[in-house]
C-alpha cells in the first residue's frame, strides 16, 4: 500500500497537477442521510426550481437558512433569493419563506454560490461571472459579488461595485478571475463559469470554477480553485484590491471516476474541522440522468490543502447522490445541508428521516435536499459514528 500510495503521489507530480485526490477505500470521511425531503420556490407549480446556493445563518431566534435558485422568478412578490427559519434538528420545508425583492439582490442574474465567513458576520453571495459583453451592459447582472452583514440582508451592497448603463455589478472581480485563469492556462480561457465560493481563515476568499473553454458550449468540465483576499473595513466587506487572484489548485483530473465528467458545484469551509467541503457534480444529457459526489479538503498546516478526499458510505462505497448537488451550508452541529438543482431533468425526491423515505417524481418548483452527518479521523461532531 505505501509503494501505491508514493506512486499515486508521483503521478501527481509528474502531471504536473496542484492536488491529488483520494479515493481509495482507505479513505476516513464517511457520510449518512438524516433527513431528505425536498422545497418548494415558488407557490406556482411551473416555476422552474433550480436551487444552486445555500448558506445558513445562526441568530438570536435560533438560524436561517438562505437559498438562491439561479432563475429568475416569474412573480414580483418572489424572489431569486429567499431564506427559512432553521435552527436545528428536523427541517420543516413548509415553514415560511421570507423573499429578498429589493436591491440589490433582484438585479442578479443566475446566482451559483454562497459563503459565510469563520466568524459567522458576513454573507456573500455570487452569480456565475460566465457572461461578458463590451457591447451589452445587460450581461453585467451575470457579474455580480454581494456582501452583507450576516443579520443584516436590508444592508447587502454589490462588492467593487462599478457601473455601465444603468446596471451596477463586480466587473473588476470578473476581471481578477480571468487574469488568474488566463495566467494558468493561457489563450484557451475564452470562456469561463463559476459555481463554488467560500470564505477562509485569514481572509481569504475561494472561488470554485466549473467550466473552461471557448464558449459556453465548448468546454471543459475543471474543479479550480482561484485565490484572493478580502478585508472588513468599516464594518463592509471588500475585495483586497492590491492583491491579486491566483490559481491554487486544480483538481480537475484528481476528481476522475467512473461515469460522466465531474465539475466543481459548491465550496463551503469547516470552521471546527478545519476543512473544505467540495461537491462536484455531472450532467448526462445522453442518458437523461444526473448525479454528484462529496469530497473533504483537509487542511495542510493550517493552510489550504493538496489531498482532496472522496467522502464515503458507513460500508466504504463511494457517497452518491442522485440529484445534482449545487448547494452546501454548515450547520451548528457540524452536520451539513445539501440542496440540489436538477435543472429540468426529471429526477426523484426521497422524503424522510433515519433511512426511512418515501420516494416520489420531483415536481418543476421544488429542489431535493438532505442533511448529512459526515465524519472524519478527527471529528469534534456530535453523533459522528465509528469509521468502517
Amino acid at each position: 500500500m505505501r509503494f501505491v500510495s508514493l506512486l499515486s503521489i508521483a503521478t501527481c507530480v509528474l502531471a504536473g497537477l496542484t492536488g491529488c485526490a483520494s479515493t481509495q477505500p482507505s479513505a476516513q470521511y464517511t457520510a449518512r442521510v438524516e433527513q431528505s425531503g425536498s422545497i418548494e420556490c415558488s407557490s406556482n407549480a411551473k416555476v422552474n426550481c433550480e436551487i444552486s446556493a445555500v448558506v445558513w445563518i445562526k441568530s438570536e431566534q435560533g438560524g436561517t437558512l438562505i437559498f438562491a435558485n439561479d432563475k429568475l422568478p416569474e412573480s414580483r412578490s418572489e424572489a431569486s433569493v429567499f431564506s427559512m427559519p432553521y435552527a436545528g434538528g428536523e427541517f420543516n420545508a413548509a415553514s415560511p419563506k421570507q423573499f429578498f425583492t429589493q436591491a440589490p439582490f433582484a438585479a442578479v442574474n443566475k446566482y451559483e454560490g454562497t459563503s459565510i465567513s469563520t466568524d459567522g458576520q458576513h454573507v456573500v453571495a455570487m452569480s456565475a461571472f460566465d457572461r461578458y459583453r463590451e457591447d451589452d451592459s445587460n450581461q453585467d447582472r451575470f457579474n455580480n459579488l454581494l456582501a452583507w452583514p450576516a443579520n443584516a440582508p436590508q444592508n447587502a451592497k454589490v462588492v467593487s461595485a462599478s457601473q455601465r448603463g444603468n446596471i451596477v455589478s463586480s466587473l473588476a472581480i470578473r476581471l481578477k478571475l480571468e487574469q488568474a485563469l488566463k495566467k494558468r492556462y493561457g489563450s484557451q480561457v475564452k470562456y469561463f463559469k463559476v459555481e463554488g465560493l467560500a470564505l477562509l481563515p485569514g481572509e481569504k476568499i475561494l472561488f470554485g470554477v466549473r467550466e473552461i473553454g471557448q464558449n459556453y458550449k465548448v468546454f471543459d468540465y475543471k474543479v479550480t480553485f482561484i485565490e484572493g483576499r478580502y478585508k472588513i473595513l468599516n464594518g463592509d466587506f471588500t475585495i483586497d484590491e492590491s492583491s491579486e487572484f491566483a490559481v491554487v489548485r486544480d483538481f480537475s483530473a484528481a476528481v476522475e471516476l467512473p461515469g460522466p465528467k465531474l465539475g466543481v458545484s459548491s465550496l463551503e469551509y469547516d470552521t471546527v474541522n478545519h476543512l473544505l467541503y467540495v461537491l462536484t457534480s455531472f450532467e448526462d444529457e445522453s442518458n437523461q440522468r444526473v448525479g454528484a459526489h462529496l469530497w473533504v479538503l483537509p487542511d495542510d498546516g493550517g493552510a489550504l490543502g493538496h489531498d482532496l478526499k472522496l467522502v464515503r458510505t458507513p460500508e466504504g462505497k463511494p457517497f452518491k447522490f442522485t440529484n445534482k448537488a449545487e448547494g452546501l451550508a454548515m450547520l451548528a452541529d457540524g452536520r451539513i445541508f445539501i440542496v440540489h438543482d436538477d435543472d429540468r431533468y426529471i429526477t426523484t425526491v426521497k422524503t424522510g428521516m433515519g433511512g426511512k423515505w418515501v420516494e416520489r417524481a420531483r415536481n418543476v418548483n421544488e429542489a431535493a435536499f438532505e442533511i448529512l452527518r459526515v465524519c472524519g479521523p478527527k471529528s469534534v461532531a456530535p453523533g459522528c459514528f465509528t469509521q468502517p
